[in-house]
């Protein structure tokens, strides 16, 4: 028995494909580049202090760098754009729309505070009081350069402030559970008034002063006193929020551009 093969000739053969990602499969990579990487940042700038901002964009942005280069193959080299949109859009994510969400829902703000109760409240970052008032038999002042950061033991100092200082008492006597302090400062050669017109402001989770000419018990609680910052961060929330939609916008208009005749 002979088997033959018998050749279509009428076959068309494959054009070769030259390579290029489709911009469709480009546009939507790079958005959920930029849209995931924000979501996956929200939680911690609504709950973690700026201080540690930095090292969360990098803990979160080293692996994102990694799965742009594997994507590259795929999506051409346009990708790494994306990555770097991405780093701009959890920065924004973690100074600016995060603490405006948190403040605005009252998930790291609480208002209406009676002093005696504050204790239940130091979970938040802005903390505001009703029926007190600033003593100013327990006042004072006293100057200090700034502590920037702590690190690996070693403390790194700013410029030299001055800070006022008078306790917070409430109208009904009852004593708080630990000493309460309303707090401003300014540079070394300004003044601050503790105004008596604010009801509260930002709650300090640690001192941003190293000192020894403060004589206060050191588990006092600190709360930089500040008007209500309403208008402040619906503002910022606006803008921060305009700015992430920005970005969705350059990545789309980067992907097509080269396509425009």
């Amino acid at each position: 028995m002979f088997v033959s093969f018998v050749e279509n000739k009428n076959r068309k053969k494959p054009e070769p494909s030259d390579g290029s990602p489709s911009s469709f499969f480009q546009l939507w990579i790079g958005l959920a580049f930029i849209f995931v990487f924000s979501i996956v940042l929200l939680p911690f700038g609504v709950y973690w202090p700026l201080s540690h901002s930095i090292w969360i964009l990098l803990i979160f942005f080293l692996p994102l760098v990694f799965l742009g280069i594997h994507f590259i193959k795929s999506s051409g080299y346009i990708i790494l754009f994306a990555v770097f949109l991405s780093l701009l859009a959890g920065g924004n994510v973690l100074l600016f729309l995060g603490d405006a969400i948190g403040y605005k829902l009252g998930l790291t703000s609480q208002f209406d505070v009676l002093p005696e109760e504050s204790h239940l409240a130091m979970g938040n970052r802005y903390l505001y009081f009703r029926e007190f008032y600033l003593d100013d038999s327990d006042s004072g002042s006293f100057r200090s350069p700034l502590l920037v950061r702590r690190r690996s033991g070693s403390l790194v100092y700013g410029p030299v402030i001055t800070f006022h200082y008078k306790r917070i008492r409430a109208v009904s006597g009852k004593e708080t559970k630990l000493p309460m302090y309303a707090l401003c400062y300014s540079k070394e050669n300004g003044n601050c008034s503790v105004s008596s017109l604010f009801s509260g402001g930002v709650l300090l989770k640690e001192t941003i002063w190293e000192t020894k000419e403060a004589k206060l018990n050191q588990d006092s609680i600190f709360i930089i006193w500040k008007d209500r910052l309403d208008s402040e961060f619906e503002t910022k929330g606006i803008f921060s929020f305009l700015f992430l939609i920005l970005l969705h916008l350059v990545w789309g208009i980067v992907v097509y551009f080269p396509n425009w005749k």
